[in-house]
């Protein structure tokens, strides 16, 4: 028996001019709906990721950090963000002498973070961020009065100023400020929280870690009778063993001690003064 040969399907010769023009059509069909799903799949990510990028563009930065030399060796040094500013929490330090201001919810937009200074008493300026701030650290060769102002979008800090606009800030305050209580936190992965709460911001930190201890006083800050004491956290096993308040002078001195290798930050917000101990690699 004589086999029947089917000829191979090709457009223009087996296949009349009809069939060839809905192979064609099915083709374009297939092709049009891989376009519409790749175009779905673009929108449907736009529209996840959009509210991010958003935030992001919304966010406050800090763009710039610019300085200047003012007579008597005083320097002014000017913060330039995105939008315009409101004064920041601020706070000092007397050893090492250091005025440090922070700012909720900026984020950086620097190339260069640190600015080294090196006139009159002012070091220089370094800026760093965390999760939910940016914090701008002046370094000192000593504590001396600074005046911060805001104008638009722009703070400007004068190292050594007396001036009579702004706000100053001096090292010593004659009002004194008073402890109101002392909390420990323990955390859940080894770390601890050391809170100390006052009736009004002091007027400096001294800040320093010595050995196992990290030694932090309050400058012309008050101690109550009640709070003149030692609390023993070794059960917690952070590596805080005990946490000292006691007054010192016209002041109030807090020891904390610890154990083993430790890495610790200290940082005020308004009324608060907060120190993170965590455990060292």
């Amino acid at each position: 028996m004589e086999r029947k040969i089917q000829p191979k399907v090709v457009c223009g010769s087996w296949l009349s001019d009809h069939s060839c023009a809905n192979a064609m059509l099915i083709r374009k069909r297939q092709t049009y709906d891989f376009i519409d799903i790749n175009r779905l799949l673009l929108v449907a990510f736009l529209l996840l990721n959009c509210p991010l990028a958003v935030a992001a563009q919304i966010a406050t930065t800090l763009d710039a950090i610019n300085f200047s030399t003012l007579s008597g060796n005083r320097v002014r040094i000017e913060l330039k963000l995105s939008d315009p500013v409101t004064e920041p929490v601020s706070f000092s330090m007397h050893n090492p002498a250091r005025i440090a201001l922070d700012f909720p919810g900026v984020r950086l937009n620097l190339v260069k973070k640190t600015h080294p200074i090196n006139i009159g008493l002012t070091r220089s300026v370094t800026a760093v961020e965390s999760a939910d701030r940016t914090r701008v650290v002046i370094k000192l060769v000593r504590l001396v009065p600074y005046k911060i102002d805001t104008s638009g979008q722009s703070l400007y800090i004068t190292i050594g100023e007396s001036g009579s606009t702004g706000r100053i800030y001096l090292p010593e305050q004659a009002d004194r400020s008073r402890i109101e209580d002392v909390v420990f936190e323990p955390g859940a992965e080894g770390e601890a929280r050391v809170h100390v709460v006052f009736s009004d911001p002091p007027s400096y930190i001294d800040a320093r870690s010595e050995n196992n201890r990290i030694m932090i006083e309050f400058h012309n800050t008050a101690l109550p009778a009640r709070l003149d004491r030692i609390l023993d956290v070794t059960d917690f096993a952070t590596p805080i063993r005990t946490i000292e308040t006691l007054p010192w002078g016209k002041h109030t001195r807090m020891i904390i001690n610890t154990t083993g290798h430790y890495e610790y930050l200290t940082y005020q917000t308004n009324k608060l003064q907060t120190v993170d101990v965590k455990r060292g690699k």
